[in-house]
């Protein structure tokens, strides 16, 4: 039974989708911990001893930048991989996977790119296209439940 569901063109494509999601996400994540080591602004007071440094209590803007776009991932992503795996399982139409799953994925992509550069509106142009396609899910999956 399971390799007829991991066969099935929608979960075929989320699994391959949410996996790529993840690694971004780790990406993200990874980009923080260089940037606190390249510019030595570290997280907590042990971290700074060591180092041998002097605890600063300052903040410095990219980091906070990275560390901003990761944590909009960690509320965006993780819902999509909750709604995304359940509407899969529902049976979608091949394209409309595409179309939700795909477009979700350029979104988060590109939000992060737009984010961690500073770009606007683009970022918010690219956050509202994946929020619109999450809630999309949402609703198309609601319906074939109830």
């Amino acid at each position: 039974m399971t390799e007829d569901l991991i066969r099935a063109p929608a979960v075929h494509l989320f699994a391959l989708v949410a996996m790529l999601l993840v690694i971004k996400m780790m990406l993200v994540g990874g980009y923080t911990s260089v940037l606190r080591i390249r510019r030595r602004v570290y997280a907590t007071p042990e971290d700074y001893r060591l180092q041998g440094l002097a605890t600063r209590g300052t903040v410095d803007d990219e980091v906070e930048r990275v560390r901003r776009a990761h944590r909009n991932d960690l509320e965006n992503i993780l819902p999509f991989l909750a709604v995304g795996f359940l509407y899969a399982l529902t049976g979608p139409s091949p394209f409309a996977a595409r179309v939700y799953f795909l477009g979700f994925l350029a979104a988060r992509v590109l939000h992060s790119v737009f984010y961690i550069g500073g770009m606007q509106p683009h970022r918010t142009i690219a956050f509202g296209i994946g929020a619109v396609l999450l809630f999309a899910m949402v609703v198309t999956t609601l319906g074939k439940l109830v």
